[in-house]
């Protein structure tokens, strides 16, 4: 009977770390019906959730607040050449598949990355921004849901490498970068001539294929995720020059910097691994095993907690930074995007498949 009994302590000890230590994902609600949403971000002052649907070939605009729609932008479609990642292969389909997003202007200013047009486009919420005579532009079919009302636009577009993923404003607002998966490249675009300023070239004649994208807080380094060559590449902000090239892990894909500015944290999309790297000392100091193909992660705003995603296990975790234990873990099939409100009251997580966006109530 006692034996039985410590068997049972033994068994309660394994799994009680996962949720007995205070923290909880409550569900608020579900929105459904995107198409194939890629990415989630958060707008700086925390007001609305940008949701990229790649397959939609549009973006919704969220309200975090009343967790209703604002608006629901649809870009006007034209043939281009894309991307079979399983097969490797060109294959025939649109350029205006929106991939990732970030903001300027306290999130007035949205920059989206286009998979398959070489370029990004820049959507003002207030919708003040119009392209200057003979500008590139992309045209939206924009719903206003929350006024009832559709109409078209044109907003800004800007030309880079190709198949453009991440792009990331710089802190000081004077930059947009990048990373650009089949031209091994960073394009630097001005944001204040919309236009790009320099191509950085990345892994040399052979290329990189880089991802992920982590800025420093004063904007002068820029660390970029090489998911094809396995390192971190440094780029001075100032000179607008490759300073090092830091071997990291198998296949990187998402980055945070720390606030110290020194710890890396990186998504390992082969290894399925969160890993913390330490940029002075050039090594990993930790690493967690989350599951196969670990995509997106997001940092709450105390950095206390790591929130990553497995893809192919289907697996929502959470990582203490501190021991660097998951301390919390659910299913949720075919995860992709993720984001934590600047509160870090709600998090938003998407499912690529099933064309799901879930958001959650953190609850510490």
């Amino acid at each position: 009977m006692i034996h039985a009994l410590w068997k049972i302590l033994i068994i309660l000890s394994v799994l009680l770390p996962l949720s007995a230590q205070g923290f909880e994902l409550k569900h608020l609600k579900t929105f459904e019906g995107a198409g194939a949403p890629k990415s989630v971000e958060i707008s700086p002052d925390g007001s609305y959730a940008a949701v990229m649907n790649l397959e939609g070939m549009d973006f919704w605009l969220i309200s975090t607040t009343t967790l209703e729609f604002i608006k629901k932008a649809r870009f006007f479609k034209t043939p281009a050449q894309g991307w079979d990642y399983k097969a490797r292969q060109p294959i025939n389909s649109y350029a205006q598949k929106p991939v990732e997003c970030d903001f300027s202007e306290n999130g007035r200013l949205l920059w989206i990355s286009l998979h398959n047009a070489e370029a990004v486009t820049v959507y003002d919420a207030a919708e003040t921004l119009v392209p200057p005579e003979g500008a590139l532009y992309e045209k939206l079919r924009i719903t206003d849901v929350a006024n009832q009302r559709s109409y078209e636009t044109k907003i800004i577009k800007i030309k880079t490498g190709k198949t453009p993923k991440i792009v990331k404003v710089t802190p000081d607002g004077r930059y947009a970068l990048v990373a650009n998966w089949h031209s091994s490249s960073v394009s630097v675009i001005d944001t204040q001539q919309y236009k790009t300023i320099k191509t950085i070239r990345l892994g040399g004649k052979q290329g990189y294929i880089p991802r992920g994208i982590a800025i420093s807080a004063d904007s002068t380094r820029a660390y970029v995720a090489n998911m094809g060559g396995g390192t971190i590449s440094v780029i001075d902000l100032v000179t607008l020059e490759l300073i090092d090239d830091i071997p990291a892990t198998a296949n990187p894909r998402h980055i945070i910097l720390a606030r110290d500015q020194r710890i890396l944290y990186i998504s390992d999309n082969i290894l399925g691994k969160i890993i913390a790297f330490d940029l002075i000392a050039k090594k990993p100091i930790r690493e967690v095993f989350i599951g196969k193909m670990a995509r997106t992660i997001a940092l709450d705003p105390d950095e206390q907690y790591i929130f990553g995603v497995s893809h192919e296990e289907g697996k929502l975790v959470v990582v203490d930074t501190g021991s660097f234990d998951i301390i919390y873990k659910k299913d949720f099939l075919y995860p992709m995007g993720l984001a934590v409100t600047p509160d870090g009251k709600q998090l938003w997580v998407t499912s690529y498949q099933l064309g799901k966006i879930e958001v959650y109530e953190i609850v510490q």
